[in-house]
């Protein structure tokens, strides 16, 4: 972090951090007096700081832990600051809060299933003008080439349905993220939307998401998140029962079951990189199986190869690479679209991988044919986005389709 005077003179540099923590440049807010920086911190949670102007010591806001930081910004005349974000143990859904730099009190201004992402403070001080996001997501079944049939199997709502995760059962069923009134459970419904079903219990300070089923061990592994922020992967019965903790570290996710069900493969930030780990689904120690930035994996059809986001450095662009399912350096790295995005998932047929790509606000199915050659398209909606996927053995996707949008809001009279 550094400060400079308008013309360019006088740089100086006032903080410095080595990864994995880091900071958004342009989300640091000046206090009134021009004195003081307030901003955040990332290492696993964001930590909210202050440092003097003048240089000093960084010093964190007491007060809670937090989730996610969104934005901040100062109240005039205060030593106050408006934080969008979300503390742990909080909501589940980033709200506004008012947050004390003396005491590090937070109080919560906004309660409503919206996102909030942003905010201004008038010169006053007595309104508040805020930018609101909402995803409106539906689950749906679609055949590729057929994509004018698919049929949604939930209504279009703020409950995110899918966005962060879904899987098909070996019988037909969907398992799937849902978060109504600000839970976020797993749910299991018909490939038909009938008899949708909680599997988890959380309150609005958990989450349950990612699910990976196993096709022959009879269980569903999923990432689980404490009130705490940290998160792990855990494994259930296909009914919700005899839920069983696998990992034990701070920051799993993204897990994905081997063909024979006997292992459990999944994504963890540790020591400043993003790595693969493989855990018994029976539980005991989990080990390593990349020393490079990897993530997001999905294990073959043949339980051969792991499919997952490569990044060796910072320098590079994300590309997809298959890894030998014992580890050790990429056997294939691919180059992908720059509008790609994730999970990735293999083709039943185990001939290609397949990835999300957003072009121009739609969002379309590709894959890429692990004997080589350019990606190509698989599906082609000309509407909505896709915030996740997953084929079923009969060659069908399941979908998690929707849209999402940003509004201003004005706050008037908030304290």
């Amino acid at each position: 972090m550094l400060t400079a005077s308008l013309d360019g003179s006088g740089e100086r540099v006032l903080a410095s951090y080595k990864a994995p923590e880091f900071f958004e440049p342009d989300r640091a807010a000046w206090s009134p007096d021009g004195k003081t920086l307030a901003f955040f911190l990332y290492a696993l949670q964001p930590v909210l700081t202050t440092i003097a102007a003048e240089g000093g010591q960084a010093q964190p806001v007491a007060g809670p832990h937090w989730e996610h930081i969104m934005d901040l910004t100062w109240l005039p005349g205060s030593r106050h600051l408006v934080v969008a974000g979300t503390p742990q143990g909080g909501s589940g859904t980033s709200q506004l809060y008012e947050v004390s730099l003396e005491g590090g009190e937070a109080r919560q201004i906004t309660h409503d299933l919206s996102v909030y992402t942003a905010g201004g403070v008038s010169a006053d001080g007595k309104s508040l003008l805020a930018l609101q996001d909402q995803t409106l997501a539906t689950l749906q079944v679609a055949t590729p080439g057929k994509e004018p049939e698919a049929h949604p199997l939930s209504a279009g709502n703020q409950n995110g349905d899918g966005a962060a995760g879904l899987a098909w059962t070996p019988d037909g069923k969907i398992v799937y993220y849902s978060a109504p009134n600000g839970r976020p459970d797993l749910w299991e419904m018909g490939a038909d939307g009938s008899n949708p079903h909680r599997l988890t219990s959380n309150d609005p300070s958990s989450a349950s998401a990612s699910p990976a089923v196993s096709l022959r061990g009879g269980f569903i592994a999923f990432n689980q998140e404490d009130p705490t922020g940290h998160q792990n992967i855990w494994r259930m019965d296909m009914d919700g029962g005899n839920l069983k903790r696998l990992t034990q570290s701070k920051a799993d996710y993204s897990p994905t079951v081997s063909p024979d069900g006997r292992w459990v493969v999944f994504g963890r930030i540790e020591g400043g990189k993003w790595v693969l780990m493989r855990v018994s689904s029976e539980g005991g120690p989990a080990s390593q199986l990349t020393d490079y930035n990897s993530g997001y994996p999905s294990v073959s059809p043949d339980g051969k190869w792991i499919a997952c986001g490569y990044f060796p450095s910072q320098n590079q662009p994300v590309s997809l690479a298959m890894v030998p399912f014992v580890g050790g350096q990429p056997a294939k790295v691919f180059p992908v679209p720059a509008t790609a995005g994730l999970p990735l998932a293999w083709i039943p047929d185990g001939h290609a991988i397949s990835f999300v790509n957003s072009v121009n606000g739609v969002g379309n199915i590709w894959e890429q044919p692990v004997e080589g050659g350019p990606p190509k398209a698989v599906t082609h909606f000309t509407s909505d986005k896709i915030f996740y996927f997953d084929w079923s053995h009969d060659g069908r996707l399941a979908l998690s389709r929707g849209t999402g949008t940003t509004d201003a809001v004005l706050i008037k009279n908030y304290q």
